[in-house]
């Protein structure tokens, strides 16, 4: 197996290609979101390629969050010994200007070989219930639901936002051009986007994603710090999963990291079930070729 680092141009359609035949034999995305788009433009990460005579059989993106500085990679493959998969991550540790977290979902690629050989730094229950939910929701006094408005409230959001994701790897310490950025993707929607206001500040959020025609993501949910401990966290979910249903989702998804007990209770008092388990391991910058 031949490693070699991605070159823009022809390397990205053939990669993309790759990416679809796999997604084809398994019906799951085989690189997270954030990769894929950086993949097809504008390509700020870096890729390496496993090839056997030509033939592509795994692919490795890193890329770094310029938020946190935080490295982080995930590998996409077919058919992968354990000294190809060393290789692969050699070359990302070395690309790395710290130590690289890789994300590995489910069984899937990867997942074994990680698995007792790096340490585990985060792990995500990925949960799925159907919808709608039998609570009904309501808007406690002082406070009124909205959606987004685009080149209004990013601001505003904003600030509940990166308060309630202080330190998080991914979502804390956001700008006007990441969310404005957002924006542009195909599966934008801003009347998915829900704020809940209290007077002129956003208390709290709930922004969705739609999949499909049955399938809605809790893409992202928070309560202002200074807003928690009122129960106000299921009152959001709870009337999000309903914009769901109402756009005719029947199923609902979300990611939730396995410390977070409260948020996992909540989730499970409404019928989500563990649907998968995803972990993250992190790759040392020294990380040898040979065989360990």
């Amino acid at each position: 197996m031949h490693i070699r680092r991605l070159q823009p141009g022809s390397d990205v359609e053939k990669v993309c290609a790759f990416l679809a035949q796999l997604e084809a034999g398994t019906g799951i995305p085989p690189l997270g979101e954030s990769k894929f788009v950086d993949l097809g433009g504008p390509l700020e990460g870096v890729g390496f390629i496993a090839e056997d005579q030509g033939t592509i059989r795994a692919y490795l993106h890193l890329l770094r969050h310029e938020s946190s500085d935080v490295w982080e990679l995930e590998i996409a493959a077919d058919r992968l010994s354990d000294r190809d998969l060393e290789d692969l991550l050699a070359a990302a540790a070395a690309e790395a200007s710290s130590p690289a977290l890789w994300w590995t979902f489910g069984d899937g690629a990867g997942a074994a070989f990680a698995s007792g050989r790096f340490p585990v730094t985060r792990t995500l229950h990925k949960l799925e219930g159907a919808i709608p939910v039998s609570e009904r929701w309501r808007v406690p006094d002082g406070f009124r639901v909205e959606p987004f408005r685009p080149g209004i409230d990013e601001e505003a959001w904003l600030v509940v936002n990166n308060a309630a994701f202080e330190r998080h790897p991914e979502n804390g310490a956001w700008t006007v051009a990441d969310i404005v950025e957002r924006q542009s993707r195909e599966w934008w929607d801003a009347a998915g986007f829900r704020l809940w206001w209290a007077d002129d500040r956003v208390a709290g959020f709930c922004w969705t994603k739609r999949h499909n025609s049955e399938l809605g993501e809790i893409h992202v949910i928070a309560v202002h710090p200074e807003f928690q401990g009122r129960g106000l966290g299921r009152s959001i979910l709870i009337e999000a999963l309903s914009y769901l249903a109402g756009e005719g989702c029947r199923t609902g998804m979300l990611y939730v990291d396995t410390a977070n007990r409260t948020a996992l209770d909540l989730y499970q008092s409404l019928g989500f079930e563990l649907a998968r388990v995803d972990r993250c391991f992190a790759i040392p910058n020294d990380w040898p070729h040979e065989v360990q």
